[in-house]
């Protein structure tokens, strides 16, 4: 069933009154770590059972890292790391509220209750312990001493018949545990070449022996298991993953391979007789572990014993090995003695309680071997008859128990004599035999001598003649291991003298002057060589010393040689950088001087445009100063040529605006209805002209020609008009020499209205010189014609305003 929500559902409302779960899932899981601690879980629950307790010790050792110095824990691969969970059960068990706790283990010693409380936090008064009984009569337990190598499994070969003989249907369901779980393909290896199926170990889905282990998947795990519960499988090649916690009852017989933990063997081998029928323990122990206790003496008397002790305890101890199982799981330790009390009073209380005799091998070794004879002869029918009397059981001849060729171990042979003298030296062996053997038998023996020394015997003696022969050593002992044995009282002495005289005849003897000779030939020859090569070797390292000068002064020369090449470079560069920098300097200096030539150009051009300037300067002064002399002479002949006419108009311009003034008084703010040049009069007095006054204070002069003036003609007004123009150019020109003069006189400025009353008497006398009489004659022909003056003409005159002080009125010269 899977773990899910209903099913947590389900176990909280009660439905289920026992629920089974592995410690993964009792630690690791999260849906059941809720449900373990919800309300609901807690009130129902009324028992915690634990089974196969004792791996709580055993991961205990893990953890704790005390099993990295065990043996034990290497030769069980599958005994701790298979359920580590179980180290940590502690800390959830305890989590309940005062919930009992049943703990159940059938090999669980002393130190494993203590690991084991310490590990779940118990105290002594928490703990009821309930001992059950241990014994299992029906099992025969055999301890069989290994011939070959454990990871060869080759004793395997020993109980196992070819498949013609005996098939898998009729075989005994057997499980054979292994220690690690590449020996478990091994022991598939060798059962099948006992079987003369090679090669099925391969085959996943063989019909007589699969295999189980810790790394195999949960599918292979079930059908391996179905297989076996069904009887398709007889065979299987396990660890200690498979039997833990299971109820396998069709198991007869249990193998384990090497020695192993007595707990964990107690648990492998109980296994088999589930079902009440008798059982099968064969144990194979190897004679010596390698840094192991291998015999009684390695035991100390009274000595506490470890793991690793009571593993090579169990393998040679002579106490019934029932007994022995069962006060390692009481006390923990392997008893040696028979005379031990414990053993004594076992052995007392199973015969009280009316246990069956052990057969054993410690307690019947006959039965045990003639059962281990017969073994292969073992199937279904017969295996209650064959564990009851195995001497009952006659040894089939057909049943021929499998054995391997081993590899010889006999002398290898160092003869280092030649070809010809080695078979000198057995031809002489060979005759001299036969000579001992006729004098031994007489000339009419039955059988020739070469049945008991031939060639082959010879061979051997030659091949490890200076072993036989080492010095002035006579090796006889390995001289008849070599032969295998004398046939006949004195032949090994006769062989050794026959060898004697051999080395003492002329053949041998020559052979050693031919072999002295042939050593001083070498040395003779190893001198001359050395000589030689000294010689050459001096000639070679003249050659050598002389190519290295070579190459010295070829190194040096090339050196000085692009030292000078460098040099040279050096220079070629300076002088191109002094050439560079002088031809630098040059051009800076030309530009310099060009530089200076220009700015001097300029500061000559600069002298000679500003003397040119001041020359036009005063040359322009002069001119104005000679225009203004002129214009001044010709305003001054102007005044003194200005003609009565102009007066007379003046007066009568003079006279009109008194009248007009006059009139103002009388009437009283009296506006001139006058045309363009009426103007309004205050209650004063007006002694100056009024277009004087006008043309002085900066204002436009408006002239009106036809209005109020109908007592002048038209010839009199143009010539007013004209006059009036005239006089404000005169009056502009006057205000320029004023602010000419007001400059050169450092700021200080005549009056405005002295000035006024100076240049005011003269005004109307310089308008009249200046103009020539023959333009003032064409004016006034135009004018009597009722002609404008065209404009852009020389007589023409621009009547309109002034639009500032700086307007200039001009009138043509």
């Amino acid at each position: 069933m899977t773990l899910n929500y209903d099913t947590v559902q389900k176990i909280k409302k009660g439905v289920f009154s026992f629920v089974y779960l592995s410690p993964e899932v009792f630690l690791n899981s999260s849906l059941f770590t809720e449900l373990f601690f919800s309300e609901e879980f807690q009130d129902i629950l009324s028992l915690v059972v634990v089974d196969e307790a004792h791996m709580i010790y055993l991961w205990g050792l893990v953890a704790s890292k005390q099993s990295k110095s065990l043996i034990i824990f290497a030769r069980l691969e599958d005994q701790a790391v298979f359920r580590p969970g179980y180290g940590h059960l502690g800390t959830r068990i305890m989590a309940t509220n005062n919930i009992p706790v049943l703990l159940l283990s059938a090999t669980c010693q002393p130190v494993a209750v203590s690991a084991i409380t310490t590990s779940l936090m118990l105290q002594p008064s928490d703990i009821n312990m309930i001992d059950g009984e241990l014994t299992r009569p029906e099992i025969r337990l055999v301890r069989v001493t290994m011939q070959s190598t454990l990871s060869s499994c080759d004793d395997l070969l020993r109980i196992f018949a070819p498949n013609n003989l005996i098939s898998a249907g009729d075989s005994v369901p057997m499980i054979i545990y292994s220690g690690t779980r590449n020996r478990t393909f091994q022991v598939m290896k060798v059962v099948n070449e006992a079987r003369n199926t090679p090669k099925h170990e391969y085959d996943p889905h063989d019909g007589f022996i699969r295999r189980y282990h810790s790394v195999t998947s949960d599918e292979d795990k079930l059908r391996v298991m179905d297989d076996f519960g069904c009887g398709k499988v007889p065979v299987i090649s396990a660890t200690m993953a498979l039997g833990l916690g299971q109820n396998l009852k069709r198991v007869r017989c249990v193998v384990h391979m090497g020695r192993g933990d007595p707990a964990a063997i107690g648990q492998m081998v109980g296994r088999c007789g589930r079902d009440g029928n008798v059982g099968l323990g064969l144990l194979f122990m190897e004679p010596t572990r390698k840094n192991g206790r291998n015999a009684f003496s390695d035991f100390e008397v009274g000595m506490d014993q470890n793991d690793d002790a009571r593993m090579d305890a169990l393998a040679v101890t002579t106490v019934c090995l029932r007994i022995a199982l069962n006060l390692d799981n009481k006390f923990g330790y392997i008893p040696l003695d028979p005379k031990d009390p414990r053993v004594i009073e076992e052995r007392a209380r199973e015969e009280g309680l009316g246990f069956s005799k052990c057969l054993c091998s410690s307690c019947a070794p006959n039965e045990a071997n003639a059962l281990m004879s017969v073994i292969q002869q073992m199937t279904r029918s017969n295996f209650d008859s064959l564990l009851q009397d195995p001497t009952s059981v006659e040894k089939d001849p057909c049943f021929v128990r499998m054995t391997r060729k081993r590899k010889s171990h006999g002398v290898k042979g160092t003869c280092s004599y030649p070809n010809h003298v080695a078979e000198d030296l057995e031809q002489h062996l060979i005759h001299t035999f036969e000579g001992f053997y006729f004098d031994f038998l007489g000339p009419r023996a039955e059988f020739p001598p070469s049945v008991f020394f031939g060639v082959t015997e010879a061979r051997a003696i030659v091949g490890a003649i200076d072993q036989v022969r080492d010095g002035n050593t006579h090796n006889t002992s390995l001289l008849e291991r070599l032969i295998g044995g004398q046939s006949f009282e004195g032949q090994i002495e006769v062989l050794d003298s026959a060898i004697s005289s051999w080395m003492d005849g002329e053949y041998f003897q020559h052979h050693q002057l031919t072999l002295s000779n042939l050593d001083r030939f070498i040395e003779a020859e190893g001198i001359r060589i050395r000589e030689m090569m000294a010689a050459e070797l001096l000639v070679m390292q003249a050659a050598a010393a002389s190519r290295r000068q070579d190459d010295q002064d070829s190194k040096k020369a090339k050196r000085a040689e692009q030292a000078v090449l460098a040099a040279a470079a050096r220079t070629a560069a300076r002088l191109l950088k002094a050439s560079d920098l002088a031809v630098e300097k040059a051009r800076l200096q030309s530009e310099k001087a060009a530089e200076k030539a220009c700015r001097e150009e300029e500061r000559l051009a600069r002298k000679k445009h500003e003397a040119q300037e001041r020359a036009a300067t005063k040359a322009a002064n002069k001119a104005l100063a000679a225009a203004e002399k002129s214009n001044k002479e010709e305003i001054k002949s102007a005044a003194r040529k200005r003609l009565p006419q102009d007066r007379a108009l003046k007066k009568a311009a003079k006279q009109d605006i008194l009248a007009r003034n006059m009139a103002q008084r009388r009437g009283g703010n009296t506006i001139d209805k006058g045309g363009r040049g009426s103007m309004i009069c205050e209650n004063e007095n007006i002694t100056e002209n009024p277009a004087e006054t006008q043309v002085q204070e900066g204002k436009d002069i408006e002239v009106d020609l036809d209005g109020n003036c109908s007592r002048m003609d038209d010839r009199d007004r143009r010539i007013g008009n004209t006059e009036t123009i005239r006089l404000c150019n005169k009056v502009s020109i006057a205000e320029e020499k004023r602010m000419r003069g007001v400059t050169r006189t450092g700021g200080h400025q005549v009056g405005e209205r002295t000035r006024k009353n100076v240049n005011q008497p003269n005004i109307g006398r310089i308008l009249r010189a200046r103009q020539k009489p023959s333009t003032i004659d064409v004016m006034r022909s135009q004018m009597a014609r009722g002609e404008q003056p065209v404009k852009n003409s020389p007589d023409h005159m621009d009547l309109g305003p002034m639009d500032s002080e700086s307007d200039e009125f001009s009138l043509p010269s």
